[in-house]
């Protein structure tokens, strides 16, 4: 979390083409659809974001579907087992595949690749196949660690870090090392309800969006943009009852990208505190892991072993169709979210109030949550 994410080259032009930095597109392809729409578009900047997130989200209202039938053909499916699996019938995975490939077309086509997008998606790639062994087969907690830890190192070789100046160099990469685990595995752990991870994903990405969308860089905006369009096309089919999931595929995808991109933007050119906003942005994954390792703490389970723990099964529980636990997760994080962006323009005291409003609020909900039996 620093002031320069990916690279910055000087802005062309003026006014609202001001925001979005040049030097991230393909020229080939951003210089021909710019001249072909420039009328339409005062500022033809805007153009390869705006066209990364179409892209993104036609191949995923594509791909998801084909793919869905594919790991139905060859058996990739999560199947009922009448404990955490309570879906009635058997689900298709290869979501997360739909993903991946639906944001990397159009990264690919607007970017050019510097050392931090390449090592990026380098390292995405290791999760994704890391994600799909563990759909198709099933690989231990401790192998799935490993290769976690593998794709950040890759990561951090490219120059994506936490770099927080009072820190020396070593705790600062001990940091990365646990944002990125902690948000990979957030949202893994909260990928148990149709709909949910890739919804509160999509909020997330959105928010991220409007940090780079400030700092004027458009590498983030492209990438952010191109997640947002991908999760909404897959969500198509995610929705309940869903047609296809994730799988660990997606959701260790979307954590790791997620992360990773975070650690690029810029909270704190106007409030010290402003680093803040990274975890209103993630308040949903973050509270997830935070409330059911504490759970399983305080029970004397293993933090890492299934149960039925989640913040999204006690509001089943409770009163709550699917469809509303989706919507009051996305509302929750989107209300985070904006409190956390606001607070990034705020006097320091002003900010602090309002991080705290959410931790306040969060602490309210896990206490409450906590009285709702599961029967565990």
């Amino acid at each position: 979390m620093r002031g320069s994410p990916f690279v910055r080259d000087p802005a062309p032009g003026s006014g609202v083409s001001c925001l979005l930095r040049s030097g991230g597109a393909s020229p080939g392809v951003s210089s021909l659809l710019a001249e072909r729409f420039q009328v339409i578009l005062p500022a033809p900047s805007i153009l390869a974001p705006a066209a990364a997130f179409l892209l993104s989200l036609l191949l995923a209202l594509y791909l998801t579907p084909v793919l869905r039938d594919a790991a139905r053909q060859f058996g990739i499916v999560d199947a009922p087992d009448g404990k955490l699996k309570t879906q009635k019938d058997s689900v298709p995975y290869l979501g997360g595949v739909a993903v991946f490939a639906s944001v990397l077309f159009p990264v690919s086509l607007f970017l050019q690749f510097s050392d931090k997008v390449s090592g990026l998606l380098l390292a995405c790639s290791i999760i994704v196949l890391l994600g799909l062994i563990d759909d198709i087969g099933r690989l231990s907690p401790r192998v799935k660690l490993l290769v976690q830890v593998t794709a950040v190192f890759l990561m951090l070789k490219s120059g994506i870090r936490i770099r927080i100046d009072a820190f020396p160099p070593l705790l600062c990469i001990a940091l990365t090392f646990l944002w990125m685990i902690v948000m990979t595995n957030g949202f893994n752990l909260i990928d148990v309800m149709d709909g949910l991870a890739a919804g509160v994903a999509t909020v997330s990405a959105l928010a991220l969006a409007v940090v780079f969308l400030f700092q004027g860089e458009r590498m983030g905006l492209i990438l952010c943009l191109s997640l947002v369009g991908a999760l909404l096309g897959f969500l198509r089919y995610n929705r309940p009852p869903a047609q296809i999931y994730l799988g660990d595929t997606g959701s260790l995808l979307i954590g790791f990208l997620l992360g990773g991109l975070a650690i690029e933007g810029d909270y704190t050119a106007r409030n010290p505190y402003g680093w803040c906003t990274a975890l209103a942005v993630f308040a949903v994954p973050l509270f997830e892991i935070v409330f059911v390792s504490w759970l399983r703490f305080r029970r004397g389970a293993s933090i890492i072993s299934g149960s039925r723990d989640h913040f999204s099964l006690r509001l089943r529980r409770w009163k709550l169709t699917r469809g509303q636990t989706v919507s009051a997760s996305c509302g929750a994080a989107a209300a985070a979210a904006a409190v956390g962006l606001l607070g990034m323009g705020l006097a320091p005291l002003l900010s602090l109030l309002a991080y705290g409003s959410i931790g306040l609020f969060f602490l309210l909900v896990a206490i409450w949550l906590k009285t709702i039996d599961m029967g565990l």
